[in-house]
């Protein structure tokens, strides 16, 4: 699996600078200029206060590649985000007729795993006839896809506090700790303090 943020820096800093003058209005100081570090420091300040409301102001939009239908399912479970996934209808047949990526992903799996892989892939090719939606009801569920996820700050956190737990499913953790770890330095202290953080994941 590979997550990469496609939210640019200077989206994030504008995001920023609007959430923290959305800050002010509650207050009346629609009209005071306020540096970076202090508009960093307000927002600290309002998550730490738990007005978590505020940062919705601030979205992030992630590409994953590789992940799960396992792990997607769980993901979609979460309701104040926008997915777009790639479609079985349209991509199934064409990854299992590329016998480079089918041997790619069989590679990736563990020996109980490509048991199944290898039962699915005879049976479709067996079956040439059947068309991609109803061959879908018969994918594993390690079997892998690609998605852009749409999420603002507050529900990143909320996704983030509870995925990245050591019970959780081990590539939801993976994927929790990946949304923080490709965030620019700069930024993370949105997110910091609801990682439960043990070792760096594979993110580009």
């Amino acid at each position: 699996m590979q997550v990469k943020l496609l939210t640019s820096i200077g989206r994030l800093q504008e995001d920023i600078r609007d959430t923290a003058k959305a800050a002010q209005i509650t207050r009346g100081n629609a009209d005071k200029e306020l540096s970076a570090v202090v508009e960093e420091e307000l927002l600290k300040n309002i998550i730490k206060l738990g007005h978590e409301s505020v940062i919705e102001h601030i979205v992030l939009k992630y590409r994953i590649f590789g992940l799960s239908r396992a792990c997607l399912q769980e993901l979609a479970r979460h309701r104040l985000i926008s997915l777009t996934v790639e479609s079985t209808r349209y991509t199934l047949r064409k990854n299992l007729n590329n016998e480079e990526w089918v041997k790619s992903f069989r590679d990736s799996l563990d020996e109980h795993k490509r048991v199944f892989l290898d039962f699915f892939v005879k049976y479709a090719n067996e079956h040439p006839e059947m068309p991609n939606d109803e061959l879908k009801y018969l994918i594993p569920e390690f079997w892998p896809t690609t998605l852009t996820l749409t999420v603002n700050a507050r529900e990143l956190r909320h996704i983030i506090d509870l995925r990245t737990a050591p019970n959780v499913l081990k590539e939801f953790q993976d994927l929790a700790r990946a949304f923080f770890d490709v965030v620019p330095n700069e930024f993370k202290f949105l997110l910091e303090d609801c990682v439960h953080y043990i070792e760096p994941c594979d993110a580009d």
